[in-house]
């Protein structure tokens, strides 16, 4: 054996190769890591799999009101690297639409706190649905919400309006009541109930003398419409202001009047919903009288109609007032008030332009017959002379003019007291002896403000009476003279011979 080394023996074992011991090791390896996952297997199975939440959609409340501005939305089970599209159906559309948001879920499924649906001003209310889409072309509806919005249909009421109370949300069917408050805390209720929609609504007229300012309404019960177990109270609030009262004429005035006659126009003034005006404040002046631009004084108004609301205006004018063609009568805007601070019109209102003339007297006289005999007749005549109102002419001047043909004779009246009557006569003479037939009485009546006015009577002038007398004369001396003429002298001689019989025969008796 040399110095480097010794050779094994023939007969020796050899030892195995690294190779193999290699491939053994990486057996057990697996057959341990295939232990253990089993195990591991087990032990998972043993516990129970967590499953996934289907996604939830509600709303931070059941009911709103406009004065709410926006729903906020609610909602969890939803997959957090989604994007989800927010589609909603109002009052009265029969399909969601896609609103143009859009949001992606925060850890766990939630949808963000700021999302939410806006409320407008003019928002229809009613019921809403709200949708969860995946896509914003179509409405894949993986979660759904209702919620109501109500309140009055407008946020300002006028006087007598009508205010409709109407909304959503209610479960179908359901009673719900309502409430409505003044600010002095009067309160109108009344009783509803739910469509089939969930809608409700009611109306309720202002009166006319109602308090202004803020109304508040309140609805409560129980029932809404996702949660028919649900309580639910919630308020809105509504404004009553003063009623502007609408004007307009039905009765223009005449296009002409004569002084002292009653000038006049009617109008018809109704309030916000129709209903006659039938009231007005005290002592209130609301119509003038113009001429031009000048203001003359306030008309009287009078109710004449009041199913209808007509109002008359007038005023009677003075035996003195200014003739003119440019009078006219005119309401100033908001100057009629029906005493509860209601008022009108909302313009000026004028009527049209009407003339004043000087008064024509209305003169009415009586004579003492329709003839009279001359010479020696009379004729009376009494006159009534009025303005065209009725008011007797006390103080003027009255002349009868008498025309008998040819001749022309003027008398002055005089105006008695007793009566209210003006008197004059006039006694026919010999000299109207050849003025037989028609005679014309023309009366005349004038004030000292230009007032006048003119009346024609007609008698018959006849000396028939007189003709007569003097035929009765002539025919009585006619027979005297032929009684004288044939008996005359006998009873001359008879009377003689009487005359002549001596009279101591008489004192011889003695």
């Amino acid at each position: 054996m040399g110095l480097g080394g010794s050779n094994p023996s023939p007969g020796a074992k050899r030892p195995a190769t690294s190779p193999e011991k290699g491939e053994r090791g990486w057996k057990g390896a697996m057959k341990q890591n295939w232990i253990i996952l089993f195990a591991l297997a087990i032990i998972l199975l043993s516990f129970p799999f967590p499953v996934k939440a289907a996604p939830s959609l509600s709303t931070n409340q059941a009911l709103y009101t406009i004065r709410d501005k926006q729903v906020a939305l609610v909602g969890s089970g939803l997959s957090p690297s989604q994007q989800y599209y927010i589609w909603v159906r109002g009052p009265p559309a029969n399909k969601t639409r896609y609103t143009g948001s859009n949001f992606t879920p925060i850890f766990g499924g939630f949808i963000p706190p700021d999302i939410a649906y806006p409320l407008t001003a003019n928002a229809s209310l009613g019921t809403y649905l709200i949708s969860l889409s995946t896509s914003p072309t179509v409405d894949t509806a993986q979660a759904t919400a209702h919620f109501g919005v109500w309140g009055s249909a407008a946020p300002v009421y006028q006087r007598t309006q009508s205010v409709i109370i109407l909304g959503g949300g209610i479960f179908p069917g359901t009673s719900l009541s309502l409430t409505i408050q003044d600010p002095a805390g009067n309160i109108v209720h009344a009783t509803l109930t739910s469509t089939t929609d969930g809608d409700f609504n009611n109306t309720w007229r202002i009166p006319p003398n109602a308090i202004t300012n803020a109304f508040t309404a309140v609805i409560y019960g129980t029932g809404t419409f996702d949660n028919p177990q649900q309580d639910f109270a919630s308020t809105a609030k509504f404004t009553v202001t003063q009623a502007v009262l609408s004007a307009r004429i039905v009765d223009q005035p005449n296009s002409t009047y004569q002084r002292t006659q009653a000038a006049n126009f009617s109008m018809a003034l109704q309030y916000p919903d129709g209903s006659p005006v039938v009231n007005s404040k005290p002592n209130a002046e609301p119509v003038i009288l113009m001429r031009d631009q000048t203001t003359i004084g306030p008309a009287n108004m009078t109710l004449v109609d009041p199913a209808n609301g007509i109002w008359t205006a007038g005023v009677k004018l003075f035996a003195n007032a200014t003739p003119s063609g440019k009078y006219r009568f005119e309401m100033p805007s908001m100057a009629f008030d029906d005493g509860y601070g209601n008022k009108g019109a909302a313009i000026d209102m004028d009527s049209n332009y009407f003339a004043v003339t000087n008064a024509s007297f209305v003169i009415s006289s009586q004579l003492n017959g329709t003839q009279i005999q001359i010479p020696f007749g009379q004729v009376s005549i009494i006159s009534k002379v009025t303005y065209p109102d009725g008011t007797a002419l006390t103080v003027g001047s009255v002349n009868v003019v008498v025309s008998t043909g040819s001749s022309v004779t003027a008398l002055t009246a005089a105006y008695d007291p007793s009566i209210g009557e003006w008197r004059a006569s006039y006694s026919s003479t010999v000299f109207d002896l050849i003025h037989g037939g028609t005679w014309t009485l023309k009366v005349s009546a004038r004030d000292s403000l230009g007032n006048s006015g003119k009346a024609t009577y007609e008698v018959i002038a006849q000396p028939y009476l007189f003709i007569t007398l003097i035929v009765v004369v002539v025919a009585v001396a006619f027979v005297v003279r032929w009684s004288l003429s044939r008996y005359g002298r006998k009873i001359y001689f008879r009377l003689r011979r009487i005359l002549k019989r001596p009279r101591y025969r008489k004192f011889s008796q003695v």
